[in-house]
């Protein structure tokens, strides 16, 4: 009885060290897509991007959210560079030093993206919502929006060139009394979970 409760315990111990080795083989593998994902990205790319890695994230759904980001002045980036991954736009950097920078994150309550939406051409002006969710306000109420349409950058914009990719259209609601109305946005990008990015550089 005893030989066979040590057979049993062996057995647990390897099985758990196999699914130990099959979870890390796991990570490897998405890391690896992941990674050759930003690879293609910008060898396909026709801005001049600058990679960069997330040293530091300073969130809060209430304040300012903002990260730190391991690329300076050094590297060629300067204030207002658009921070964008291969899904969309991240944010803006605000302060640059020789070798870091920071970056106003997209869901800063002070943040706002002049946007279109796609197929309509219908523009706005898009801030933050709720969690990952965001907002454009004062859309002509006779414009063609439906759920599932595409967001991009407007192009209006100083900072940001045109086309980027931000995100989908979830919801649409009438503004009470008013000949417009709200579109809300789900963006593309999980901007809780970023570890990799790129910086737009000499536009």
């Amino acid at each position: 009885m005893a030989l066979i409760e040590e057979e049993a315990a062996l057995l647990r111990g390897k099985n758990l060290q196999l699914s130990f080795q099959v979870e890390s083989m796991r990570y490897l593998l998405e890391e690896n897509n992941r990674l050759e994902e930003l690879l293609d990205f910008q060898r396909e790319s026709k801005m001049t991007i600058l990679p960069a890695r997330v040293i530091n994230m300073s969130a809060s759904p209430y304040l300012s959210s903002s990260l730190s980001i391991d690329v300076g002045l050094e590297s060629g980036v300067e204030e207002n560079d658009p921070v964008i991954t291969p899904k969309g736009i991240i944010g803006k950097t605000t302060i640059v030093g020789d070798n870091a920078s920071i970056v106003q994150m997209i869901n800063d309550v002070n943040f706002r993206l002049s946007v279109r939406i796609k197929p309509s051409g219908s523009t706005g002006i898009m801030r933050w919502l709720d969690g990952g969710l965001y907002l454009i306000k004062e859309v002509q109420k006779n414009a063609n929006v439906n759920i599932g349409d595409k967001v991009v950058t407007s192009g209006f914009s100083d900072i940001f060139p045109n086309d980027l990719p931000v995100g989908e259209v979830v919801n649409i609601t009438d503004e009470r009394g008013r000949f417009q109305k709200s579109v809300v946005v789900q963006i593309n990008e999980n901007i809780g979970s970023i570890i990799n990015l790129f910086v737009i550089v000499d536009q």
